[in-house]
């Protein structure tokens, strides 16, 4: 047989084997048209699908749509989920679940009530929540854990309008993490949030899936939508404005503006990626099993779910088993070959060499530095003794372990954050990082280097940290004595030209208002030349004390100069700067700090106009404070 006619039989087989799969296929969006989807959008603009022979729909959600059912009932090919696919899978609906291509959902409660600071806060509260306790399953246990239920809270139907939570129609509402905090900060309102996975409640979110039916009888269309959706979403977070304009120009049904969905960008791609191996649709399997678990105590399911037919065969993270497994044996061979080598050297190499290692050992055990190395999939490989001390284990109890088992939860996110960056850009990385220890916070230079097999491949991370504390202390001190006014310690003039400086920048960048408030101590000379300068110094202090008391974490108080301060209100329209300083100057009056003597201020108060710099905006408020001086004192000039 010649290989023309074998290469046409082959070509005729692959033909009657593939012929029948879908090519025109169908994708169901969770929610409406937004950067949550930009990888979909992207593989089919950019030419992805269609260069694996894919014609894709991309359906906009509608309202009441059951995604589990539209996919069972073969309605759409494929759709998207959430964490909540487990149940539906329990109840015996055909699902599976290609990739998560969030590793840690964006659901998660805000308020913009100020008395709202803690989850207990929210006892008997107003809350805006969808009534389906699987795909909000993640709050829930939040909530539960803290001892906060729901027949504790008032439900109310979620609006999904952000108006409602602003203009105090409810206290609290579920929101994404992506959209809802954006409209907030650009209508600079106060808001929190709370955020399950801060609680130990780390969900998945906008995962992949099908039916197992359509993979069986579509398994190259199974393969190549997800390897080329992930290919979307790779170039969507390398490319982020390009992705956003690719939506603003044609998927925009929402009218965002371009920079709230390069915004909303920048927040999804922190969710994006999975630490441990830098990839995009990773679903592990420890952490189904902790979300499963979540759904136990809930009362949700009973069963276990057996979770390798419930993952696609190709999620990347079944095959990063095969490759770990691979690697090792190539480790195995290396590490035999290796032994082989030694064992051929002369006992004088062998030596010298044991020489060499013994005294490298030694420096860099001598060293005050925490030396460290990990493998890249971020396990400890070895240390010094400086580190075994500062951890409190022996060299053989680290060795093997990784963070979140040698640190707490915070500490060790950052670090693997870090070590994550590392491998990803191959790049040295140094930053500041406080530790919190028993008796107090130390604060430390980190190195981390990648570690490279010949120059070439990646094969871990050197980590070399160093306690700056003392010279971050020494430090600190010498900044706050430029900037701190010695008898009242709180702001210098110096410091409020920069700040102010740093306010006006941000007015023309953001459109974020501000106001300032300039305060004089009426008849202060009288006050000393009666009273002494040491009961003056006093008046200065208790002055400083009430306004530090009673302005919010945000606002900057400065002394600029005798008896003349300054109040910085960032984020802060005219009308509420005018209640804050009201409230001051009357609490001013009504303390006692000299006997028989009243003290009263002089103020002047604006906000930044569109035209402004800090020579017209300060020339602006002395006038305005000399005008309430020259108009009987005690009282607050504006404009």
């Amino acid at each position: 047989m010649s290989m023309k006619i074998l290469f046409i039989i082959t070509f005729i087989i692959i033909n009657l084997l593939f012929s029948n799969e879908k090519t025109n296929i169908s994708l169901q969006l969770s929610w409406l048209n937004q950067f949550q989807f930009a990888g979909y959008y992207v593989a089919k603009e950019k030419g992805f699908y269609k260069e694996v022979g894919l014609e894709v729909e991309i359906n906009e959600f509608k309202d009441k749509t059951d995604l589990a059912q539209l996919v069972v009932s073969q309605k759409v090919d494929f759709a998207i989920g959430r964490s909540s696919l487990m149940i539906d899978r329990l109840k015996g609906n055909d699902i599976i679940a290609l990739g998560a291509i969030f590793q840690n959902s964006p659901l998660v409660l805000i308020s913009t009530n100020e008395d709202i600071k803690t989850i207990q806060d929210m006892n008997n509260k107003k809350i805006m929540i969808t009534p389906d306790a699987e795909l909000t399953a993640s709050i829930t246990a939040m909530l539960n854990s803290n001892e906060i239920y729901f027949k504790n809270l008032q439900i109310q139907t979620h609006s999904f309008n952000i108006e409602d939570l602003i203009n105090k129609k409810t206290d609290i509402m579920a929101s994404y993490v992506s959209n809802e905090p954006i409209i907030l900060e650009e209508k600079n309102i106060y808001y929190k949030i709370f955020d399950p996975k801060d609680y130990g409640f780390d969900f998945y979110s906008d995962i992949l899936f099908t039916s197992s039916k359509f993979i069986k009888e579509n398994p190259t269309t199974t393969k190549n939508f997800y390897e080329a959706t992930i290919k979307g979403w790779e170039y969507a977070f390398e490319n982020k404005t390009q992705a956003a304009e690719i939506i603003f120009n044609k998927y925009n049904t929402q009218n965002k503006t371009l920079i709230n969905l390069i915004k909303e960008a920048e927040i999804l791609e922190k969710l994006a990626v999975n630490i441990d191996d830098s990839k995009i649709g990773c679903l592990d399997e420890d952490k189904l099993k902790k979300i499963l678990q979540t759904f136990k105590v809930l009362g949700l399911v009973k069963a276990d779910l057996d979770l390798n037919s419930f993952v696609y065969e190709h999620n990347h993270h079944k095959k990063i088993i095969f490759e770990l497994e691979h690697e090792e044996r190539i480790l195995l061979i290396m590490f035999i070959m290796f032994s082989i080598t030694i064992f051929t050297l002369s006992i004088y190499f062998v030596k010298k060499l044991h020489s060499e290692k013994k005294l490298l050992h030694a420096v860099i055990n001598s060293s005050d530095d925490l030396i460290y190395y990990k493998n890249k999939h971020l396990k400890y490989l070895g240390c010094n003794t400086a580190f075994e001390k500062f951890v409190g284990k022996s060299k053989s109890e680290i060795i093997g372990k990784n963070d979140f088992e040698l640190f707490g939860y915070k500490f060790a996110k950052e670090s693997q954050e870090n070590d994550f960056e590392v491998l990803k850009s191959q790049k040295t990385l140094i930053n500041e990082e406080s530790i919190a220890m028993k008796d107090k916070t130390l604060l430390f230079q980190i190195k981390k280097i990648p570690l490279k097999y010949n120059l070439k491949s990646s094969i871990g991370i050197l980590g070399v940290n160093r306690d700056i504390t003392d010279l971050f202390e020494i430090q600190k001190k010498l900044e706050e004595q430029a900037i701190i006014d010695e008898l009242t310690k709180v702001y210098n003039r110096k410091y409020f030209n920069e700040k102010l400086k740093e306010q006006i920048e941000i007015y023309k960048r953001y459109g974020n208002y501000f106001c300032i408030t300039l305060l004089d101590i009426d008849d202060f000379k009288i006050i000393n030349d009666t009273y002494g300068h040491d009961v003056g110094d006093k008046v200065l202090i208790e002055i400083c004390k009430i306004i530090k008391t009673h302005i919010r974490n945000t606002d900057i108080l400065f002394r600029i100069g005798g008896e003349e301060f300054i109040i910085l209100y960032p984020k802060t329209i005219l009308n509420e700067a005018f209640v804050s300083t009201s409230k001051l100057k009357e609490l001013i009056n009504q303390e006692n700090i000299i006997e028989n003597h009243q003290i009263t201020v002089s103020i002047g108060l604006t906000q930044i106009l569109q035209n402004d710099d800090e020579t017209t905006l300060f020339k602006r408020i002395d006038e305005f404070m000399y005008f309430s001086k020259k108009n009987g004192k005690d009282k607050i000039t504006t404009n």
